[in-house]
């Protein structure tokens, strides 16, 4: 008899409800109607070791007609009703926890379905859902005698699906990453100084499913001594990389695939001599931002360019490629598409007035740092177009790095 009068209360609590709202199915359609009962819905989530969500009243309710999969009703899940009438008819409802997004820090992707079916005049009742992760979790670890010699300068490039995120040395929060179902490969580009030298290491891990909690962890590898304060990296040090897998709280370590192996042992010369030691060519960085993204031109955006150098720089050109800023439109301002920093000849007092070092500023330096911000006011001045600053940098060594800065007028 309770559960006689429970749905009957049920069906017409749903009645009145439904006069009051203006989602897509509902009673006035004229057509039958049946209610679902949501009271009991209860939104839980699968998690890893790490991660339990106890507060889900954010997580989004989506119900979906399913043969047109057009949306008829939605809520936050802390605002839904108990009870909903809709068209009789077969469903999908959806929770999830947030929008699901290519790269982001702690933005962990859970979601569940349930399909249910609406009879006329009859109530279906929803019950538990529990919610799974469906983007890849990364984190990386650096062990401390690692830590002790990295400079400031490093970071990690981490990769996954269309999302990319860059990781500092002190970063400890997890990035999270939207992948396929299948044949997802994540790519780790490690860069920076170690002991004083600039080391450039890449991985590739495969197989990378949703759900998963990759751990980076990156390490100093000895060759044969016992690392000491006064050793060098480039003669006596490897930067080791590992990558664990968590998965329903079981932690597996995953071989890496190591496209370029920096090999800092050293190699003798040509005549059986004193070794040589390998040197990593320079490197070319903003200080604000990563030079390998565009950048929009805003009023706040600072263009530092950082170069450091392991050996003395020998050159430093700058080749301007712009549909706006032609050789023609150059020389009204005193400068030129192609600009030699070390040598600038006629485009000496104007590159000085940019705010471009020049001569001996840049000859024989290990380290270069120029703020050309007032270059990007003047190209918001010329109106909307894309601008690439392509910097090569050469050493004594013979090392050539070249870095594109691309900057965005709109």
């Amino acid at each position: 008899m309770k559960k006689i009068l429970y749905s009957f209360l049920t069906i017409f609590t749903a009645v009145a409800l439904v006069a009051c709202e203006n989602d897509n199915l509902s009673i006035n359609d004229g057509k039958s109607t049946g209610t679902v009962d949501l009271s009991a819905l209860q939104v839980t989530c699968d998690y890893d070791s790490e991660i339990l969500r106890s507060n889900n009243s954010d997580f989004i309710i989506t119900i979906r007609e399913k043969s047109t999969n057009t949306q008829v009703k939605q809520w936050q899940y802390s605002e839904m009703p108990e009870v909903c009438t809709l068209i009789a008819g077969t469903y999908i409802l959806k929770a999830e926890s947030c929008e699901l997004q290519q790269a982001a820090w702690e933005a962990p992707y859970y979601v569940a379905e349930e399909e249910f079916e609406i009879k006329v005049d009859k109530v279906t009742v929803i019950g538990d859902l529990v919610c799974v992760l469906k983007n890849v979790k990364v984190t990386i670890e650096i062990s401390d005698d690692l830590m002790a010699v990295l400079g400031d300068d490093c970071n990690i490039n981490v990769a996954l699906g269309k999302g990319e995120l860059n990781f500092t040395k002190d970063e400890t929060r997890a990035g999270y990453f939207a992948v396929e179902e299948s044949n997802n490969i994540l790519h780790a580009y490690f860069s920076g100084s170690v002991d004083g030298f600039v080391d450039n290491i890449y991985n590739e891990f495969e197989d990378v499913k949703a759900g998963e909690w990759r751990i980076l962890r990156y390490s100093l590898k000895q060759n044969n001594e016992q690392y000491e304060e006064k050793g060098s990296f480039a003669a006596n040090l490897l930067v080791d990389v590992s990558c664990n897998t968590i998965e329903k709280n079981i932690e597996v370590e995953i071989e890496e695939d190591v496209i370029t192996d920096p090999d800092p042992e050293p190699q003798p010369d040509d005549n059986g001599d004193d070794p040589i030691v390998p040197v990593n060519g320079p490197v070319i960085t903003a200080s604000t931002f990563d030079i390998k993204e565009p950048q929009v031109i805003t009023d706040d955006l600072v263009i530092m360019v950082e170069i450091k150098s392991e050996l003395p720089l020998t050159g430093l050109v700058v080749d301007i490629v712009s549909e706006l800023l032609t050789d023609e439109a150059l020389k009204d301002v005193g400068l030129s598409s192609h600009l030699d920093l070390v040598n600038p000849g006629e485009f000496r007092e104007y590159l000085i007035n940019f705010g471009f070092p020049i001569g001996d500023e840049v000859l024989g330096k290990n380290e270069v740092s120029f703020d050309i911000t007032p270059f990007g006011v003047l190209l918001k001045m010329l109106g909307n177009g894309t601008h690439e600053f392509v910097l090569t940098a050469t050493d004594e060594g013979g090392n050539v790095t070249t870095e594109t800065l691309t900057l965005i007028a709109q």
